[in-house]
């Protein structure tokens, strides 16, 4: 035989060459359908939005508290209460895993056995077997409550490309426990509840850890439906749901037999509260705080914080207890001549300034009414003058009690416009602390002149009230201030010339649990010498032969200035009437300003008279200073005198002091006197006294003739970024105007 000869093995493409063209075209296709999504997906993945941790964690209501911890404010009606995965209960996320997503810990992002059952669901649907379900997993799920709309309609292939992909970062960059809390806590559960701690505390008035296994099986069944197992609205379908997923965590061995069985047995309306009750609540509270949350939210404003943009857990030295009193005394009619009179409180520890209680006005009954206690609206009369007048005078000049001052009638510096005493009480010499205690005007006048307008402005900046205007003139006796300006200011005195800002806000808490302090800094605001001769001169206030007898306190060591301001007699109000009425007065522990009037001054019978002032309205000043001084903590004890002070003569409220630590101001001159004769009659708007058997002043100032165009009844009210650009305009004004004051003085 012959070699046998190599037989050729036909290749399979060539016996099938249809079938072969068929796979490579198919093959092709598919290689470029793979490119063209996977193009596709890139293209889409480009556009997904960035999640920040802040996001996820979603705490977006903002919320108040006072001091001990009490919720006084929520920014919305939307609440969210944050809870940390170590204070979630075990049984809480494990039944709630049983329900949404068994395989939560073992998955990388995503459930393939829930995208299988969701497949098969939606098939079963399709022909009319069952509904069809979803198949997220919590990664998925909490990127669709974070980034996108939850509405069916908006379920597009481009937005669950997005998800998954999202959801693969999530589950790259957290860990499965911080995933689940974010989860926990971003569910939407009815009631306008966000988060499971949250909707445990508005259906049962508890945190998680305290809720019973029933109870966190109500919860853990929520996040499917939550409207329609409201607890209020639907009980029956929610002890149906509860049932399934205790069953679902007793085959997952989540709970035990005999937990299931007392589960089972508890009734789900056991401890539920009435429904609304924390907002109302929270609404009760904002209604007896008001005035306090109000500058409290202005503060964290001035902070630099937009609640907007930044949700923020506000802590404030408020004393629930003590500001519901104040309200209970400030509401009670004994102490208004009608129902109409207003009032505006503050209250501040001198040692801190923290307001530790704020009233801003009678009979409010909406959230964030006007708050008179921060109103700059009102002239303060006679209270300013230990602080424009005579403070400046004893720490640039060195003035003692004793100094004599003029206190015959006195012409404006550079016009023939004559100042007198109420009654035309002359007085041809005076000593510093008489004039202030009886609070007689022109000395007071000629103080403001002696010091200079510079000198005073710069006195006024250092304790809180800075002025748009260099003070002069009939400013020596009224200037618009506030009661939290008022309370701060002669805080200030009581603590022995250190200042205090006022403090609402103690610390803010972020949405990352961070916390920013603000802790108390004081500064020193005037000489200590300052501080005690002015105390020393109003504690005579409160006593007879001051302007306030009926506020003494037995037992209490009190400062105190008054000041009250009264109409034109072209306004043909009574000769008693007085339009504002003052009570500011200090022991070492507390610091009360207290402004009394009405919104519409100028409207018939709109006025308070000598008698009111006297009694009524210093009947609650009396009052309020009694009740803070008989306090745990009060200091009633006297002032002690500092080393850089001389006592020049007598004992008590009779002591005469002198500062030892003076300086000498060259080229100061005395105010000149005119011919009264030649002088055209002027009374300006002078404070009167509350004792009208001491001193009273007649007021014929054009000003107060008619209402001013600028003042309404609302006015009251102001939007906090308006108060803050005036406070800065003021601030950026008050350099200007000390400088071009002292010019003038320099030049004269």
């Amino acid at each position: 035989m012959g070699k046998q000869e190599k037989v050729k093995k036909t290749k399979w493409r060539y016996k099938h060459p249809r079938i072969f063209r068929c796979i490579a075209i198919c093959s092709v296709l598919l290689l470029l359908g793979v490119a063209t999504i996977s193009l596709y997906v890139a293209t889409v993945i480009k556009s997904v939005p960035t999640v920040t941790s802040q996001e996820l964690i979603s705490d977006a209501s903002s919320n108040m508290y006072d001091k001990d911890g009490q919720l006084i404010w929520s920014s919305a009606l939307n609440k969210r209460v944050y809870v940390k995965s170590k204070d979630i209960p075990k049984i809480y996320s494990d039944l709630l895993l049983s329900t949404e997503d068994q395989t939560f810990y073992k998955d990388a992002g995503f459930s393939p056995s829930g995208l299988a059952n969701a497949a098969f669901s939606t098939v079963k649907s399709a022909v009319g077997k069952g509904e069809a379900r979803g198949g997220s997993s919590i990664e998925q799920q909490l990127i669709k409550l974070t980034v996108f709309s939850t509405s069916n309609k908006d379920r597009t292939v481009d937005r669950k490309i997005k998800e998954f992909f999202l959801a693969q970062q999530l589950y790259h960059n957290y860990s499965k426990d911080q995933i689940l809390e974010f989860y926990i806590n971003k569910m939407s559960l009815g009631e306008g509840s966000y988060g499971a701690q949250t909707i445990s505390e508005t259906y049962f008035g508890k945190t998680l850890k305290q809720l019973s296994v029933s109870q966190q099986a109500i919860i853990a069944g929520l996040g499917q439906a939550p409207s329609t197992y409201n607890l209020y609205s639907n009980p029956k379908a929610v002890r149906a749901r509860r049932d399934i997923v205790l069953k679902t965590g007793l085959e997952n061995k989540v709970i035990t037999k005999s937990q299931y069985k007392m589960a089972v047995a508890e009734s789900v309306t056991k401890d539920l509260k009435k429904r609304h009750w924390m907002e109302n609540s929270v609404t009760k509270k904002i209604l007896e705080n008001n005035a306090y949350i109000t500058s409290a939210l202005e503060q964290v404003n001035d902070k630099g914080y937009d609640l907007t943009k930044t949700p923020l857990q506000i802590n404030t030295a408020l004393d629930s207890s003590q500001n519901a009193y104040v309200k209970k005394q400030a509401d009670n009619e004994k102490y208004y001549q009608d129902s109409t009179e207003q009032s505006a409180i503050t209250i501040t520890d001198p040692k801190t300034g923290n307001v530790v209680a704020q009233y801003g006005g009678r009979h409010q009954k909406t959230a964030f009414s006007y708050n008179r206690a921060i109103s700059t609206q009102r002239s303060s009369g006679s209270g300013i003058k230990p602080l424009l007048d005579y403070g400046p005078a004893i720490e640039y000049f060195g003035w003692a009690t004793t100094h004599a001052l003029d206190g015959t009638a006195y012409a404006y510096r550079g016009t023939n416009l004559l100042a007198q005493n109420f009654d035309d009480v002359s007085y041809q010499s005076i000593t510093m602390q008489n004039a202030l205690r009886v609070s007689a005007n022109t000395p007071a006048i000629r103080t403001l002149d002696t010091v200079g307008s510079a000198k005073a402005a710069q006195f006024l900046t250092q304790i809180g009230m800075p002025q748009g205007n260099a003070p002069a003139g009939s400013q020596a006796i009224g200037l618009d201030v506030s009661t939290e300006q008022m309370a701060t200011a002669y805080g200030a005195v009581s603590n022995g010339g250190t200042y205090h800002a006022a403090r609402y806000v103690t610390s803010l808490k972020f949405s990352d649990n961070s916390v920013k302090k603000y802790d108390v800094v004081g500064k020193r605001a005037m000489k200590a010498s300052t501080a005690f001769i002015l105390t020393s001169m109003m504690e005579g206030v409160p006593n007879a032969g001051g302007t306030a007898p009926n506020a003494k306190i037995s037992g209490v060591h009190q400062a105190m200035k008054t000041g009250t301001v009264g109409y034109s007699a072209a306004a043909k109000f009574p000769e008693t009437a007085n339009m504002d009425v003052w009570m500011n007065g200090f022991t070492k522990s507390t610091s009360i300003s207290m402004w009394l009037g009405y919104d519409e001054p100028m409207k018939k019978g709109h006025y308070i008279t000598d008698a009111a002032s006297a009694m009524t309205n210093v009947n609650l000043y009396r009052d309020l200073m009694e009740h803070f001084s008989k306090e745990n903590n009060a200091d009633n004890s006297e002032w002690g005198k500092p080393s850089t002070v001389n006592q020049l003569s007598g004992i008590g409220l009779s002591a005469q002091y002198e500062p030892n630590d003076k300086v000498v101001v060259l080229g100061v001159k005395e105010p000149e006197s005119i011919d009264l004769k030649k002088a055209k009659e002027y009374k300006t708007y002078l404070s009167k006294t509350i004792d009208k058997d001491i001193l009273k002043v007649k007021l014929e100032d054009a000003a107060y003739q008619k209402k001013p165009d600028s003042y309404k009844i609302g006015s009251w009210k102001k939007d906090i970024n308006d108060k803050l650009d005036l406070t800065q305009k003021k601030l950026d004004k008050a350099n200007d105007g000390i400088k071009s004051a002292k010019e003038m003085i320099e030049g004269e």
